[in-house]
């Protein structure tokens, strides 16, 4: 009873968060940011939300060494998963697939 109350509320709040269209940014370590596009949430019930994501180093475009990423293509992505980051503690380069991946 109390598991099944708990995912309630962890619905209601996923359903509050990405919603279809909205944009949501969050820094995954001190200087990398990613920006997550919600294209559809159909499969919300079961953790799963079809986004377009970038990430980059914010450093390393304010200094000019690369530009703001684009857009990745549309992928669906567990929630759980989303604001998982590969790459170093500290931030540093961003790898070439994180965007990419299915």
């Amino acid at each position: 009873m109390l598991i099944r109350w708990l995912n309630r509320i962890r619905l209601a709040h996923w359903k509050r968060r990405y919603r279809p269209g909205k944009l949501i940014t969050s820094f995954l370590a001190p200087d990398i940011r990613r920006e997550v596009e919600v294209i559809d949430t159909s499969l919300i019930d079961s953790g799963v939300i079809a986004v377009r994501t970038r990430t980059w180093n914010i450093l390393y475009e304010y200094r000019g060494i690369q530009p703001k990423p684009p857009f990745g293509e549309v992928r669906n992505v567990r929630i759980a998963e989303l604001w998982n980051w590969s790459g170093a503690m500290w931030g540093g380069p961003v790898p070439e697939s994180e965007d990419r991946s299915a």
